[in-house]
C-alpha cells in the first residue's frame, strides 16, 4: 500500500511491505473533495490500508477522495483516503495514484479485510483451475503423480452411474482424487459421484481469526489473521474409478480420480492437507 512522503512516509513505507496487496481491475467513481463531479478511473490494487487508482484526470497530492467498493453479491464498502503519490506510466495515458485510507471505522475495516480475503480465495481458485487445466493437458497420470495425498479416514457417500447411492469411506485424499473403501463392485473406468465433508478436527492447529495490534519499528500496526478455522463444507464432485486395489478392512478398495472439481474445492483440500501436516509435525516434536 502507498503512503505519504517524509518522516510519516518512512513509517508508512514500512507498512507497505507488510500489508498484502491484492491486484484487481475494477471501475470506480471517485468523489474528490473540491471537484464538482466524480472522477472515473480503475482500481488497480487494494490492501487493508490503501489502494492504487488509475485515471485520466490530474489530481493533486493530499486530495481527499472517497469511493465505494462494490463486488457482485457482496455488501458495498465506503472507503475514504488521501492521495499520497502520483506517477505517470510510460506505457499508458493518464495517472496512477497511491491512496492511503483514513478514518475508516471498525465495521468498514472488518468488511474490507474480509473482502480482501475473499479476493484472495477467488484468485487462489482461479490459479487452481489453471493448474487443473495444465495437468489435464499433460494427462491424468501426471496429475496423479504431482498431487500430494493425505492419509485420512472419513465417510464418503458415493453413487455410481445408474445405481443408488451408498456410504463408503475414504482412506486418503488429494486434489486429484481419493482412495475409496466400499462394499460394491465398481468397474474400472466407470463414472461415480462423490459427496463428502473433510474432517474439521485438524483445523484447531490454525490460529483464531482476529485483528491484532503489533508493535513494529515504525509504530503500531493493525494485522488481520484470516479465518483458516472455518469449517469445511460438503463437497460434491464427479470422479472416475481408475484402479481396483487390494481389499482393506473387509471391503473393496478403489483409486478414484476427480474429473469435475472446481478450483475452490481444490484449495479447500489443500487447506486440509496443510492443516493435517501441521498436526503431524506438532505431534512428532
Amino acid at each position: 500500500m502507498l503512503r505519504p512522503e517524509g518522516a510519516r512516509g518512512a513509517e508508512q513505507r514500512g507498512n507497505q511491505r507488510r500489508f498484502f496487496r491484492q491486484s484487481i481491475e475494477l471501475p470506480v467513481a471517485v468523489s474528490v473533495r473540491g471537484l464538482p463531479a466524480p472522477v472515473y478511473g480503475t482500481l488497480m490494487n487494494i490492501s487493508e490500508s490503501g489502494c492504487r487508482v488509475r485515471s485520466l484526470i490530474l489530481l493533486d497530492r493530499d486530495r481527499i477522495v472517497e469511493f465505494t467498493l462494490h463486488r457482485p453479491g457482496r455488501a458495498e464498502i465506503a472507503l475514504r483516503g488521501r492521495v499520497v503519490t502520483r506517477v505517470t506510466p510510460h506505457s499508458d495515458a493518464g495517472y496512477e495514484y497511491g491512496v492511503s485510507f483514513e478514518e475508516l471505522d471498525a465495521p468498514a475495516q472488518d468488511a474490507l479485510a474480509r473482502e480482501i480475503v475473499e479476493m484472495q480465495r477467488r484468485a487462489a481458485a482461479a490459479r487452481a483451475e489453471a493448474r487443473e487445466a495444465e495437468a489435464a493437458a499433460g494427462g491424468e497420470g501426471n496429475q496423479r503423480r504431482t498431487a500430494v495425498r493425505t492419509v485420512a479416514m472419513f465417510p464418503v457417500r458415493y453413487r455410481p452411474t445408474n445405481r443408488s447411492a451408498n456410504v463408503g469411506e475414504a482412506s486418503d485424499v488429494s486434489a486429484g482424487g481419493l482412495r475409496l473403501l466400499c462394499g460394491d463392485a465398481l468397474p474400472v473406468g466407470s463414472e461415480i459421484e462423490l459427496r463428502f465433508t473433510l474432517p474439521n478436527d485438524v483445523l484447531s492447529v490454525y490460529p483464531k481469526a482476529e485483528d491484532r495490534v503489533e508493535i513494529s519499528p515504525f509504530g503500531q500496526r493493525r494485522v488481520h489473521i484470516p479465518d483458516n478455522r472455518r469449517p469445511f463444507e460438503e463437497m460434491t464432485v464427479r470422479g472416475r474409478v481408475l484402479a481396483r486395489l487390494e481389499p482393506a478392512h473387509g471391503r473393496e478398495c478403489y483409486g478414484v480420480g476427480f474429473t469435475d472439481i472446481d478450483g475452490y474445492q481444490r484449495e479447500e483440500i489443500a487447506r486440509f492437507a496443510h492443516a493435517a501436516q501441521l498436526v503431524k509435525l506438532r505431534n512428532t516434536r
